[in-house]
């Protein structure tokens, strides 16, 4: 059975990514720490989107990383 799927998608017929770093950096204030769960609750994610999301912006040094506990992060966007 083929389920009909509403994702979009780009010209190319590509799935659209609906987790995306400019949904992040818009609802981040410059200076402002951020836990990975505040980020995931604002855009309504589930914590591991927001985190892979977040992990991308960080190896792209696009925001900044604190982790002042071992299960814990703290991400910042600079100005």
């Amino acid at each position: 059975m083929i389920e009909n799927d509403e994702r979009a998608r780009n010209d190319s017929g590509e799935y659209v990514p609906e987790h995306t770093e400019e949904a992040v950096l818009e609802v981040m204030s410059p200076l402002e720490p951020y836990m990975t769960a505040e980020i995931a609750d604002e855009l309504g994610w589930s914590r591991r989107s927001a985190y892979n999301v977040l992990s991308r912006l960080h190896e792209n040094d696009e925001i900044r990383k604190k982790k002042p506990e071992a299960r814990r992060v703290i991400w910042i966007r600079p100005e």
